[in-house]
Order: C-alpha cells, then sequence, then structure tokens
C-alpha cells in the first residue's frame, strides 16, 4: 500500500454519501422490493411483519455492497448480498404455489449458510483456521441435505402446503421416514448451530486485539442468530403446520437476523471512530516533533510494538533509520511493488510527500493486513510529523556519514599506529642495540684511552636515546595493549603514575578501534587528574554494562589548580568517543574530584 501525503480537499457532497452509499442504498430498495413481491400474500394481512422483513432484507444488502467494496472484505459482502437475496426469495413460500414452496426451504438454508461462512471470513477474506473449513464443509453437507430428503420423503401437505398449483415431486413420500427425517434434521439443525458458535470462539484466542474488538460483537450476533434459528425451527419440524405458523416462524427468524448487520456497522463505525480519533492521538504524541516520538507515536495508535520506521535521505538516496543509520530496502519493496513485502508475516508501506516524493518506509507486523484503513489514517494523520521528521533522518544520515568517516580515520590511525610501534621495535630498537654492541666491542679492544672513554660515552647516550625510544613505543602502541588488552597495558600506566592507582577492568577483548581509542582517552583522563586535579587516588572502572562499554574515572580532587576547568581541558575526548557512537559525561572541579564516564558500544 502506498500512502501519499495530500492536503485535504473541498467536497461537493458529504463525505458519507459517496458512489459506494448510493450503490448499497440502491441495492438495498432493490432486494426488499424483491422480498415485498416474493412474501405479498403474507404481507398484505401482517404489515408489521413486512416491515421487520423488509428492514432485515435491506439492510443486509446495504451492508453486503459496503463490505464488498473492501479488498479483504469483498467476499463476506457478496456473502450477505446473497444471504439478503436469498432471506427475499425464501418469502415465495408464502403464495403456495408453484416452484415457491420448495425453493423456501433451498433459499432459507443458503441464507444461513451465506450469512455463517460471511462472518468467518470477516475480516481477512478467507478461512484462516482447519475448524472454519470443517464447519463449512459439515455446513453445505447438512443445509443442503436436510431439506432434499424432506421434500423427497413427504406429501407438500405434510409441510404446510396445500395450493392445488404446488410443485412438489416426491418420489417416496413415506410418513413415518418423514417423521424420522424431521427429528434427525431438528438435531442437526442445534448441532450446527452449536458447533458454530464453539468455531467462534475458538477463533478469538487466536486473533490481536485490533481485530478482536472489530469481529467479536458481529461473534456475539450471529453465535445468538444461530441458536435462536435452531430453536425457533423447531415448530417447523412438525407434520401439517398451518403456512401461517410457518410464516410467523420465518418473521422471528428475520427479526433476530437485523442484529447482524447492526452489529457489522456499529463495527464499522467504531473502525470509523478509530480512524478520526487517529488524527488528535499523532498529534498529542508527536509534540514535539522527533524521529523517536513519530516512530513510537505509530506504534501506540496502532497497537504494534514492532513497528520499524526508515526515513528517505535525499543526499544518500538511500533509507536511512531513526539514527541515521542505512537500512539496505530492496527497491521493489521500497515501492511498495505487492503486497506481503518484506520479511514473512511482514507488511510494508511506502509513503509519498504530497509532492509524489519518498517519504518513508513503515514496517509492520502482517496482522494489521486486515486494519489498511487504520493503517492509512495513522500515516496520512502523522504525515506533517512524518515530513519534519524526515527533515531530521535527514540531518541524522549526514550526521551519521561524518562518523562513519570518523570511524575510518580511527581506524586507519590505529593500523598505523601499530605499524609505526613495529617499525619503532623491529626497526630503530635493534639497530640502535646493534650499534650499542659495536660501540661495545670498540671499547674492549681498543687501547687508547681517550677512545675508551668516547666509547663509553657514546654507549651511555644510546642507552637513554633507546629508553626514550621504547617509551615512544609505548605511547604509540603498547604493546601490551594489542597482545592482552585494555588490564595489563593500564596496569603499566598506573606504575608510571606515582599515585595511587584502582583499577577494576574487564577482561573481555574489543575491537582494535575501540581499544586503541578507549586507551587513549583514559590515559588522558589520567594524566589530568594527577597533574591538574593533583589526585592522590584515581579509581578506573571498565565494564560491560547493557551491552554498552563503559568506563569510569573518578579521582579525590587533592589539591588541583582553582582555575582548572576538567569540562574544558577534557574537551578532547567528546569527538573520539562520540566517532565510535559513544559519550562523554565530565562532572567535579577541584576540591570535590572529578568524574569522567565514557560510553561505547560493543562492538
Amino acid at each position: 500500500m502506498v500512502v501519499v501525503i495530500t492536503a485535504p480537499r473541498r467536497r461537493r457532497s458529504p463525505p458519507w454519501f459517496g458512489a459506494e452509499t448510493r450503490r448499497a442504498l440502491a441495492a438495498g430498495l432493490a432486494v426488499a422490493g424483491l422480498a415485498l413481491l416474493a412474501g405479498w400474500p403474507y404481507w398484505r394481512d401482517h404489515p408489521a411483519a413486512a416491515v421487520i422483513t423488509l428492514v432485515s432484507c435491506a439492510a443486509l444488502a446495504v451492508v453486503g455492497v459496503l463490505l464488498a467494496t473492501g479488498g479483504r472484505t469483498r467476499r463476506t459482502g457478496l456473502l450477505f448480498v446473497t444471504a439478503s437475496v436469498c432471506w427475499a426469495a425464501n418469502w415465495a413460500a408464502s403464495w403456495d404455489a408453484g416452484i415457491g414452496p420448495m425453493m423456501s426451504p433451498y433459499a432459507q438454508a443458503e441464507f444461513y449458510l451465506a450469512l455463517a461462512v460471511g462472518v468467518l471470513l470477516y475480516p481477512s477474506g478467507r478461512l484462516e483456521y482447519l475448524a472454519d473449513r470443517i464447519w463449512t464443509v459439515m455446513a453445505c453437507v447438512i443445509l443442503l441435505g436436510c431439506p432434499t430428503a424432506l421434500w423427497v420423503t413427504s406429501e407438500p401437505e405434510w409441510a404446510a402446503f396445500r395450493g392445488e398449483s404446488v410443485w412438489w415431486p416426491a418420489p417416496f413420500p413415506d410418513p413415518g421416514v418423514f417423521q424420522a427425517v424431521l427429528r434427525v434434521s431438528a438435531a442437526l439443525y442445534l448441532l450446527l448451530a452449536l458447533s458454530f458458535a464453539v468455531v467462534l470462539l475458538l477463533r478469538l484466542p487466536r486473533m490481536d486485539r485490533l481485530r478482536r474488538l472489530l469481529t467479536l460483537p458481529v461473534t456475539g450476533a450471529l453465535a445468538f442468530v444461530g441458536i435462536s434459528a435452531a430453536l425457533t425451527q423447531k415448530p417447523v419440524m412438525e407434520t401439517s403446520i398451518p403456512l401461517d405458523d410457518l410464516l410467523e416462524v420465518y418473521v422471528v427468524q428475520g427479526a433476530v437476523v437485523v442484529l447482524v448487520p447492526l452489529t457489522l456497522l456499529a463495527s464499522g463505525l467504531r473502525v470509523r471512530i478509530s480512524e478520526l480519533a487517529v488524527a488528535g492521538r499523532m498529534l498529542r504524541l508527536t509534540a514535539p516533533v522527533s524521529v523517536e516520538r513519530v516512530r513510537d507515536a505509530l506504534r501506540d495508535v496502532l497497537h504494534d510494538p514492532t513497528l520499524e520506521l526508515w526515513f528517505w535521505a535525499p543526499m544518500e538516496e538511500t533509507y536511512v533509520d531513526t539514527g541515521g543509520r542505512p537500512v539496505d530496502i530492496d527497491p521493489g519493496e521500497a515501492a511498495g511493488a505487492g503486497e506481503g513485502a518484506g520479511d514473512e508475516g511482514r507488511w510494508r508501506h511506502r509513503v509519498l510527500s504530497a509532492s509524489g516524493d519518498p517519504l518513508a518506509v513503515v514496517e509492520l507486523g502482517g496482522a494489521l493486513r486486515d486494519h489498511g484503513s487504520l493503517v492509512g489514517a495513522a500515516l496520512a494523520a502523522g504525515g506533517r510529523a512524518l515530513e519534519t521528521a524526515r527533515l531530521q533522518a535527514s540531518v541524522h544520515a549526514g550526521l551519521e556519514q561524518v562518523r562513519s568517516a570518523y570511524r575510518r580515520l580511527v581506524r586507519a590511525e590505529t593500523v598505523e599506529r601499530e605499524r609505526l610501534a613495529r617499525d619503532l621495535h623491529d626497526g630503530a630498537q635493534q639497530r640502535l642495540l646493534a650499534l650499542g654492541a659495536m660501540l661495545g666491542t670498540l671499547e674492549a679492544v681498543t687501547g687508547d684511552p681517550v677512545a675508551k672513554e668516547h666509547a663509553r660515552t657514546c654507549r651511555a647516550e644510546l642507552k637513554l636515546a633507546l629508553a626514550e625510544l621504547r617509551a615512544l613505543a609505548r605511547e604509540v602502541q603498547p604493546a601490551l595493549l594489542v597482545q592482552d588488552g585494555l588490564g595489563p597495558a593500564l596496569e603499566v600506566v598506573a606504575e608510571r603514575l606515582g599515585t595511587r592507582v584502582v583499577l577494576d577492568v574487564t577482561p573481555r577483548r574489543f575491537s582494535r578501534e575501540i581499544e586503541s581509542t578507549l586507551y587513549s582517552a583514559l590515559c588522558e583522563t589520567l594524566s589530568y587528574a594527577v597533574e591538574r586535579a593533583r589526585a592522590t587516588q584515581v579509581s578506573v572502572r571498565v565494564g560491560d554494562e547493557d551491552g554498552r562499554l563503559v568506563a569510569e574515572v573518578s579521582d579525590d580532587g587533592g589539591h588541583g589548580d582553582p582555575a582548572a576547568d576538567p569540562a574544558a581541558d577534557l574537551a578532547g575526548l567528546s569527538g573520539r568517543i562520540r566517532a565510535l557512537r559513544g559519550h562523554v559525561e565530565v562532572d567535579g572541579g577541584p576540591g570535590r574530584g572529578t568524574r569522567v564516564r565514557m560510553d561505547l558500544p560493543c562492538e
């Protein structure tokens, strides 16, 4: 489904009186006219019964046509229209002539069959459960077999029809067999009604909340109608019943059947009210507008906590999530090429702006397929919020690109540090060691005292240079950090500080860029605590909390510089940590200690 955010247009007629409504009213009048014609001999003396029956037939036809306009409720609508026509044709029995009396039981059976199967199809448009399909087959056999057995084994007078021109071909009339058929038919009708009520109740726990709210009134109404029909059918299952008594039963059944279209209309009205209420809820839930608020508002109004929302980023020409990270969406799925796009059991919608440009893609649970109008109303109501959130998502996407570039730089810097440290260790240090050995040999073999003294002096300077070079190599990339991780590397740093340092570092290893960046940030923080804050005790804690790497450095404040501002002095940490999608909190000052908390994603 593709939702286009458009401005409201002026209408010349009320929104509820469109072409669909006019067609539904026309169908209702046509079916009512058919019922009036079919039952005219009875209506002349029973106007109240005529009004009840004509209203029930028209109501069923109107609801059926309205339901037939929906994609998923089309089958239910057509079956309801069929049921209304069958109920109108059922009254042909009142003429007590021709084929009408024999057609009446079949019309009544088809009426209940179409009505029941239509409700089982509502609102998904298919028989979803095995119990539904089994009951439908059983209903077809019973509702078509019982009328056939009745007219095959009876004379028309036994079934309330005494007209001279009644067409009733009875090949095997037998009063005893007919009585048995009546008793068996009554039992089967009652069994069918009770089993239908059980099937309806079994469906409810399997439905989602929105669908249950929609079908529960209809389920209750039709279960009541089915059981009432089975009970009121009992007087009909007797021999030589007067025709007027038979038609009175039909009137009662028709009056009860009116509950079905009324509950359907009530359910439809409830859905429509929900759609209208969505706009107000979306406005309340998205103020002030943010990417996360829009997503959470859609989750709330559609009762789908798994809903995902991706925005179109024009500069990057891709969809991004609420954090600005690119999302790999197939172009066909993003275009809403077909129902059911996306992962199995999921449903995706493309949202377009008023100018037709891509705006967002919404992925919902498959259960919401039966509530397309509510989904469309929610997306349309949140259109302006979606457009504003799309701008924020575009900004987030740009920032994400900057972070990605910075991460690549950090990664490249880490690799370069490792290379430089390796070159210093394997190249310059080895050469200096070889040079020291050569000077030692020279000092041992020469007999000139002056040369010996110069060689001794050069060896001493060379040792100092080698120590400085090793210190530089440790600063560039400590070997312990690469080999053993943060804990051992920080222990070496703590030993050189000359201040008591309490370390609590997780042994878990992380990616090279995270360990390298965090090591540099911790070294800088420890240097600040010793040199600027004059701390006498420093505590370092590094651990894994809810999938995040958290590092915290706190000191006792000591007698630091009164002008020191830890937030400003440690501002350089923030850029490096945020580049890896982390954040830094700095709190404290002279006399009250400093606390630095760094939070990074575990990678």
